[in-house]
């Protein structure tokens, strides 16, 4: 620890480097994890594809079940073979189905969106320190025991949020089977609408995607800025026309870290940049030279 300069030291730094300024607005404009929010959708599409590709290998199993019903010389008064055969082919690819999502290896890819997300978010934070006061952060800092509590917990909340997902895509899909030829509707059309509740799946799961990783680097966000006795923030949306008005109409205002702002005029909502659903703004700490306190390396106060 003695090579680690925090606290009044560098309080006392800011003082002698800045003089008479007592709060210091970041420089710099807090980037969104862009990267962080592509990787994770890649990894969602590609645990989904999984229920996909099951069908593909099943479907013909199911398809000559059906034409077999529909034959005359085979056919029998009742459908109850048929619904027989569907729902004891739909159990294999759920017991398939559950292999592979064992051999994909969701929580350990999960784990590495999580620490992706937090290189970044830190990455973002020492440009911000180093763009306004001119000094360096410890490398290592942000991957203590509290980080790491912060992230298992988004860990854990996410491999529940996304685990279900295929079961719950094939039991709606073996529900479109049955009903469809119950109904007399033609494989074509039967196909058309697995691939309808296929396309809301992933596209659920891609929102999902978006939406925690913000969460979490909000979360970060508010840790690190916490945790360097920051206590207030100028609210940064993305600037493009994604950002809802609500947002919008909170930018470059500027909020206290023990109270959030209302994002929802109706509901009178309140939340941190970051924490609303799918919300892509930051939070631009302002350094306040009375309370700040950096973990800084000796030697990276920028005087040599």
């Amino acid at each position: 620890m003695n090579d680690i300069v925090h606290g009044h030291m560098v309080q006392d730094l800011l003082q002698h480097r800045f003089g008479s300024h007592q709060k210091l607005i970041c420089k710099y404009s807090l980037k969104y994890p862009a990267q962080a929010e592509r990787e994770f959708q890649r990894l969602t599409n590609s645990y989904i594809r999984i229920v996909n590709q099951l069908l593909k290998e099943y479907l013909p199993e199911i398809r000559d079940a059906a034409q077999a019903e529909l034959n005359p010389t085979s056919r029998h008064d009742d459908d109850s073979d048929f619904i027989a055969t569907v729902k004891r082919v739909f159990f294999k690819m759920s017991v398939e189905l559950e292999k592979r999502v064992t051999q994909f290896g969701l929580r350990q890819k999960i784990e590495a969106m999580a620490n992706l997300t937090r290189k970044l978010s830190v990455r973002e934070w020492k440009k911000a320190v180093k763009s306004t006061l001119g000094i360096d952060l410890l490398d290592d800092y942000y991957a203590g025991e509290l980080y790491k509590t912060l992230m298992t917990r988004w860990v854990d909340d996410n491999v529940s949020l996304i685990k279900t997902i295929p079961q719950d895509s094939l039991g709606r899909m073996r529900e479109i089977v049955l009903k469809g030829y119950q109904n007399g509707e033609t494989t074509t059309a039967i196909v058309k609408k697995i691939q309808r509740t296929y396309s809301v799946d992933r596209r659920h799961a891609q929102l999902l995607a978006r939406d925690q990783i913000a969460k979490l680097n909000g979360d970060i966000t508010q840790q690190q800025q916490r945790d360097a006795g920051v206590t207030e923030y100028e609210w940064s949306t993305s600037g493009d026309s994604r950002v809802r008005p609500s947002h919008a109409a909170l930018n470059h205002k500027r909020f206290s870290w023990d109270d959030p702002p209302v994002v929802d005029a109706k509901t009178g909502r309140k939340c941190h940049p970051g924490k609303d659903y799918q919300c892509r703004c930051c939070a631009l700490p302002v350094f306040n030279f009375e309370t700040i306190n950096l973990p800084v390396a000796k030697g990276g106060d920028g005087r040599g």
